[in-house]
């Protein structure tokens, strides 16, 4: 068994309910990635995760559970998360065959959504984590307020390393990408490969709720990023 995985931007898309998934099969099709089953969760900004590791467990497209993160030790499943800006990362440790798909926005990595699957992938046996970050917002394009510095500050005064002053007074620029690998450092993940690629700034190649929102348009979009254990 291998461990393949891939992030998709406006190249594969979806609708918002997560329903037609018909570019998704061609575009995992061409990745060469089996997906007999293809499983989302509704993304609440939690730190809920989701654990597969029965077949009586895989739900329907219908009523997804309510949760960031999914893991699995399940063959031939895609799992998969999506994103606008938020940090995804896909989890594997290659030896013993466990994925997770995770979705870190800035509240759900400061609850700990990224521990939370961290250590249900090593309840199902994980011992060395490898984390690929995939595109997402990145500190030049991630403006935030005196606020929500003073908010991190109280969670952790070394967090002050995230953020540099902005151009305009009294606003600050996060840096979320650095800030969601210390957390998977922290939960002891054996490597991080961070693409450091901003979905801001490639407005042809991905998706930016926050791009978006500065250009008032109606939809944004979402990137798609998946993982699966092919047998």
């Amino acid at each position: 068994m291998n461990i393949k995985f891939n992030f998709f931007g406006k190249d594969c898309l979806i609708d918002r309910a997560l329903q037609n998934r018909s570019d998704l099969i061609c575009a995992l099709k061409q990745k060469n990635i089996p997906n007999q089953k293809v499983l989302f969760v509704n993304q609440i900004h939690s730190n809920e995760v989701v654990v597969i590791d029965k077949e009586e467990k895989i739900y329907g497209d219908q009523n997804l559970p309510k949760a960031d993160s999914i893991v699995t030790n399940l063959a031939n499943i895609v799992i998969g998360v999506v994103t606008a800006d938020c940090s995804p990362i896909l989890l594997y440790d290659e030896n013993n065959n466990i994925v997770a798909a995770t979705h870190a926005g800035w509240r759900g990595a400061k609850i700990d959504i990224i521990a939370n699957t961290v250590n249900q992938m090593k309840k199902l046996g994980a011992k060395n984590i490898i984390a690929e970050i995939g595109p997402m917002i990145q500190q030049e394009s991630y403006q935030v307020s005196q606020e929500f510095l003073d908010d991190f500050l109280v969670e952790d005064a070394a967090n002050k390393i995230f953020f540099n002053k902005d151009d305009i007074e009294g606003k600050y620029i996060f840096d979320l990408p650095s800030y969601v690998e210390k957390k998977l450092s922290n939960s002891g993940v054996a490597k991080i490969n961070n693409s450091k690629i901003d979905t801001y700034k490639n407005d042809k190649t991905y998706f930016s709720f926050r791009r978006s929102t500065h250009l008032l348009e109606k939809d944004c979009g979402r990137n798609i990023s998946v993982i699966s254990i092919v047998k």
